[in-house]
């Protein structure tokens, strides 16, 4: 059954350049800022696998979790670090996509881009919105959860783009 709710093309658009300037950001920053970020992508990870259970609706619940998310904001960053998962390990076979490797599964792409809209249309509407002067400002927790979405959103596409067996198994 195909989900009723379409995605947005301008949340999509805002989300990649927020997301591609804080990963940006990010790698320059170091690795504090790189453990937040994979603190929110383990959140992101538990939030649609809630979602993956709702047989025919999942994309819905995905949106819908991410408003919640969205709602909670950072308030909820106190118990993200319960949620981190293990670190990644390397990978000698395909080094370019470390999120391949790990013991935590990728979310399927799909969940991820309706959980990415649902997230920013709820901040937006939260009166969020990016920082002008992104560069001089700390980053702020929406723009890290979106960087968060399109970096596990970049490991789901290089997955997706590997030969059967370089695939994890589940």
């Amino acid at each position: 059954m195909p989900d009723p709710r379409p995605l947005s093309a301008v949340g999509l658009r805002l989300a990649g350049e927020v997301g591609q300037a804080t990963l940006n950001r990010i790698a320059a920053d170091g690795p504090a800022v790189q453990a937040d970020l994979d603190q929110h992508a383990a959140a992101v990870r538990a939030a649609i696998s809630e979602c993956e259970s709702a047989r025919g609706r999942e994309a819905s619940a995905a949106a819908l979790h991410a408003a919640v998310d969205a709602r909670v904001g950072p308030s909820a960053r106190a118990g993200l670090g319960e949620l981190l998962a293990a670190t990644t390990g390397a990978c000698p076979d395909v080094p370019f996509v470390a999120d391949a490797c790990s013991r935590e599964p990728t979310p399927p792409l799909p969940l991820l881009m309706h959980y990415l809209c649902g997230f920013v249309e709820e901040a937006v509407t939260r009166d969020w919105w990016p920082a002008s002067d992104r560069d001089s400002l700390p980053i702020d927790w929406e723009s890290m959860r979106i960087a968060a979405v399109c970096k596990l959103i970049s490991a789901a596409e290089a997955e997706s783009e590997l030969g059967p067996d370089l695939r994890k198994q589940p």
